[in-house]
């Protein structure tokens, strides 16, 4: 997927060349025209890097292009942050002696600094024509750059939900709070399977702010496990929950007899949510200390992995089946039609019951599709997702990549690097919005360079 972000990148030149910094100072006397050249190069292939980035999947010829024409973006942002820091030195030299010292010295005379630049535009340039006159060898659709305000969506696994936006999962809610309010013997564990996407968490959700089952259990803790079992971070993360306030305990004999207090005599529903194994020997030694608690009490484990979830369980497993192609269609459309006239319905429902078929009753890759098409306007935008040749790519018989990859390529550029950005932290890692967009930021995904005072 990396490859699907060079429009960003481009996107993000293309400001920078239009900015006044390049030609304050006077650095870019006499390179204009070479820099008007790039800009026009790159304005032409920006015109189908929207096709490409969709054909890439199946085609390697044009991923190769792609990754190619990343790799020279990357070199004229290099050249133009060399404008930038040449401009910043010389605006902290402001006064006649500095600047007649700059110009003798090898390092910051203006000439010397245009001669070196103006041989670094030349070669990056004529790669870029390269690059730009093989985009006839694809034949690729040309279309307009969208560009949305900054926004951003964060996913996190937590207990809240709200409950008149699930559709079809009412049986498996029953079945699941009946168990748990007839609770019986050494704290039993029930676990939740089924691959991503398709609801485990929002279930549980469900079950576990259900009234009856919160006058049941003195105690409700919820915990997102992840790829990491650890010890230690999980029994904190417990009292954490219990609390509602931070523990500073570090070591695992203090924190196992501090929760071990916690929870005696109390009747507590304990949900790990997206478990993805149980390290054996950590598990029994968890599973000890919940034990304290008062009979009656049970645990809730979600997981994608049929094996962990045989292992967990001791009382039931219950496994995540597709939505109906009824409840499927009101979520799609819940999302996709919001206040659209009654005559833009009708238009587009048949276009929408064929992405929905194509979902395959996957939750979350409807409301992908769902919030995706609610920004489509035309009939012919709806053609296009229907018709893309991304839904041909499944994997392992999934039917969520292919509608997750659609709605990734259908962001805004800038969108997409913010996106891309977020996979180099581990899975589930839960992150402030001031950080995350801090960032994002700094690494200049959502704000050009400010033109200097």
């Amino acid at each position: 997927m990396a490859d699907a972000i060079v429009s960003a990148i481009v996107s993000t030149i293309m400001g920078n060349l239009n900015s006044l910094f390049l030609r304050e100072h006077g650095l870019a006397g006499g390179l204009e025209t070479e820099l008007e050249n790039i800009k026009r190069t790159f304005r032409t292939i920006q015109g189908v890097l929207q096709d490409a980035e969709k054909k890439q999947w199946k085609s390697e010829p044009i991923k190769v292009w792609l990754s190619d024409l990343k790799d020279a973006a990357y070199v004229v942002d290099d050249v133009l942050d060399e404008f930038v820091i040449e401009a910043k030195w010389l605006l902290q030299r402001r006064d006649l002696n500095n600047r007649v010292r700059s110009f003798f010295s090898s390092k910051h005379n203006p000439l010397v600094f245009r001669q070196r630049m103006a041989h670094k535009l030349k070669n990056v340039r004529e790669k870029l024509d390269a690059i730009a006159k093989e985009r006839q060898d694809f034949h690729l659709a040309e279309g307009a750059v969208e560009m949305e305000a900054d926004s951003f969506v964060q996913r996190q696994t937590w207990s809240s939900v709200n409950e008149s936006e699930i559709y079809g999962r009412g049986k498996e809610k029953e079945e699941l709070i009946n168990m748990l309010l007839t609770t019986s013997g050494d704290l039993p564990i029930h676990a939740i399977r089924g691959m991503g996407g398709m609801g485990k968490t929002t279930l549980v959700q469900l079950v576990f702010n259900e009234e009856n089952v919160k006058q049941q259990f003195s105690l409700r803790i919820w915990v997102c496990v992840s790829t990491d079992f650890d010890l230690r971070r999980l029994t904190r993360a417990i009292i954490e929950s219990i609390d509602g306030a931070s523990c500073d305990l570090q070591e695992l004999d203090p924190l196992q007899r501090c929760l071990q207090q916690k929870l005696t005599g109390k009747k507590f529903l304990l949900v790990l949510d997206d478990v993805w194994d149980d390290y054996g020997d950590r598990w029994n030694k968890l599973k000890e200390v919940l034990r304290s608690g008062a009979k009656g009490s049970a645990v809730m484990v979600t997981t994608r992995i049929e094996m962990v979830a045989l292992r967990m369980a001791t009382a039931f497993v219950k496994y995540m089946g597709r939505l109906s192609e009824e409840d499927s269609w009101q979520l799609f459309q819940q999302l996709a039609f919001g206040m659209r006239r009654k005559e833009e319905r009708a238009r587009l429902e048949a276009i929408g019951v064929s992405i929905v078929k194509k979902c395959g009753g996957v939750p979350l890759a409807i409301k992908a599709l769902g919030n995706l098409m609610r920004l489509k306007e035309s009939e012919d935008q709806w053609i296009a997702v229907k018709e893309s040749e991304i839904w041909d790519l499944r994997e392992d018989a999934s039917e969520i990549l292919p509608a997750l990859r659609l709605s990734y390529t259908n962001l805004s550029p800038h969108l997409k690097q913010c996106f891309a950005y977020c996979a180099i932290f581990p899975k589930d890692r839960v992150m402030r919005r001031e950080e995350l967009i801090a960032l994002w930021r700094a690494n200049g995904f959502i704000s050009c360079r400010r033109e200097m005072d």
